[in-house]
């Protein structure tokens, strides 16, 4: 039998490898619940090592041995405690637990899992879970609590599927079920043929159940994702049909060929430039490279500055171009501070671009000195015009470069900053 019980250990130990080798992939691992998950299986996998040691070692007559049984039989118990732990944090972000019940959960939770913890540790001291003489590993005179301690939990995880089933598809409910009844059936079968161990084997089952149930919502995610990418690429065209634009800056270019024939000449060239710019980034399915984003901008500032003359002032400090950004992503960030900051003052103002390199991102600013959000309306957004709202660039910066997007405004102006990271790359399409 103990030759039996450490084989079902070991390929225990397999099993769980599976889900975490997976869940270490970084597409995954961003993903909070799933960072969770990974905890729950490397705490598993340190748990069945911990009970192997149990099996294993049988003569406890040397000291060095029985220190040995001591310790890795705390961390069979400690992480015990570390599995219910994280599952229930995992649990906890799946159901997007909130408010009043958020905090009851999680306080009970802590509290379970902090005493069981508490007396595995204790315990080589104490005796109260366990102990190891001549003998062995013996149960101590408490080993009762930490057998009650995962039943509560699992109660409590059950109520919190229950209560939350609405939420879910019948196939989600169904794999939490599993994840719950699998381990105990697994004890009662322990429990009938006794001298075979199969909680662990039970438990392991269970996680891979789960791991099933994340690739689905994985894929169900990139579904989704593809669907959304696909809303706001027509967004984007949309807002690319402005002829509100267009008259004005062939009314501008014909006023130049009155009065000033080489600007016209010059301001035309951009105008060709700045159409060219469009349809070429509508085309793009991918990130494209901030230098070409940035010659789209400063096409577009040229022909807005021939317009509008001294009211608009453009300065231009760009210390790191070599990463990575969604195409038409920086363009109606500048063309909502020039509508809706500068251009409302009567004086109008600067807009300031510039960027620099920090040790994890890329750093683009879009400073401007207009009247701020607040004052022109709010954050714009797909509107009358077709501009490409601020929301519209935020998402296609986080799912295409995993980029974020911060907006401060007042009264004296609006600073636009994107943090990029180096790993952005062009992993994403659209």
């Amino acid at each position: 039998m103990i030759i039996a019980n450490i084989s079902l250990d070991i390929f225990s130990i397999i099993l769980s490898m599976v889900p975490t080798i997976y869940l270490m992939d970084g597409q995954y691992r961003s993903s909070e619940s799933n960072k969770y998950f990974l905890g729950v299986c490397i705490a598993n996998i340190l748990m069945i090592i911990g009970d192997m040691a149990d099996w294993m070692i049988r003569d406890t007559s040397w000291m060095f041995v029985r220190i040995s049984l001591f310790f890795l039989t705390m961390l069979y118990y400690v992480a015990s405690g570390l599995v219910l732990y994280f599952f229930a944090r995992y649990l906890e972000v799946y159901l997007k637990l909130s408010g009043k019940v958020r905090r009851v959960y999680l306080t009970l939770i802590v509290f379970f899992c902090s005493i069981q913890i508490f007396f595995a540790v204790a315990s080589p001291f104490t005796g109260w879970i366990f102990c190891v003489t001549d003998n062995g590993y013996q149960r101590g005179s408490l080993f009762l609590i930490s057998q009650i301690i995962p039943f509560f939990c699992g109660i409590l995880f059950l109520a919190m599927v229950i209560l939350h089933c609405r939420k879910m598809s019948g196939r989600e409910v169904i794999f939490f079920l599993l994840y719950f009844f699998t381990p105990v059936c697994a004890s009662v079968v322990q429990t009938v043929l006794r001298g075979i161990a199969i909680v662990n084997l039970g438990v392991t089952f269970a996680l891979i159940l789960i791991l099933v149930n994340i690739q689905f919502e994985h894929e169900i995610a990139l579904r989704q994702q593809e669907k959304k990418l696909a809303e706001q690429r027509i967004d984007i065209m949309l807002s690319q049909i402005q002829p509100h634009f267009l008259y004005n800056t062939l009314g501008t270019i014909a006023c130049l060929c009155r009065d000033d024939p080489q600007k016209a000449e010059k301001a035309t060239e951009e105008f060709a430039k700045f159409l060219r710019g469009n349809m070429d980034s509508l085309k793009a399915r991918g990130p494209i490279p901030f230098e070409r984003e940035l010659s789209h901008v400063m096409n577009y500032l040229y022909l807005e500055k021939q317009r509008f003359g001294d009211r608009l002032n453009v300065v231009y400090k760009v210390e790191a171009t070599d990463f990575f950004i969604p195409p038409l992503s920086l363009q109606p960030l500048v063309e909502n501070a020039v509508r809706h900051g500068i251009l409302k003052k009567k004086e109008g103002g600067t807009i300031t671009i510039c960027t620099m390199e920090s040790d994890e991102y890329a750093v683009v600013m879009i400073v401007d000195d207009g009247i701020g959000m607040e004052k022109a309306g709010g954050l714009p957004n797909l509107g009358e015009h077709g501009h490409i709202g601020i929301e519209n660039v935020r998402d296609r910066l986080w799912i295409m470069v995993k980029g974020r997007m911060e907006v401060d405004s007042s009264d004296q102006g609006t600073r636009i900053t994107l943090r990029i990271p180096w790993t952005g790359g062009q992993g994403c399409v659209f």
